[in-house]
């Protein structure tokens, strides 16, 4: 189970990593997304940093095991993600969008529950 948490840890650091720094460099697609949204530019490159953020501590927390600090920074990472997807989902909803559009939320927000159960329960 551990080598399975681990694969998911680093698919999550991959796809968050990636998405965060498309938010914070704010290119024309993400400009449109946030207009959709009605996000403005500071408050989407946030949402990117967060992103980021959670990422890192997500793989910082790869290699902890236990109840140590970097184990509980993992968890409590890959559980703002869950909270942050979550919200996305709701966000993109309530905006209008098919499932189609909010799906890489779902996603990538079931994936970091999925990881955040293999920690936990490990």
């Amino acid at each position: 189970m551990a080598a399975v948490a681990s694969v998911v840890s680093i698919i999550l650091f991959l796809a968050f990593l990636t998405a965060g720094l498309q938010k914070v460099l704010f290119n024309p697609a993400m400009s449109r997304v946030a207009e959709h949204l009605e996000l403005t530019k500071r408050a989407y490159q946030r949402l990117g940093g967060l992103e980021i953020v959670a990422a890192v501590a997500v793989m910082v927390g790869l290699v902890a095991k236990g109840a140590s600090f970097l184990a509980i920074l993992n968890e409590v990472a890959a559980a703002g993600l869950v909270v942050l997807m979550g919200g996305a989902v709701i966000w993109h909803r309530r905006h209008g969008d098919s499932f189609k559009v909010l799906a890489p939320a779902l996603g990538l927000g079931t994936l970091a529950l999925i990881e955040l159960g293999f920690r936990i329960f490990q």
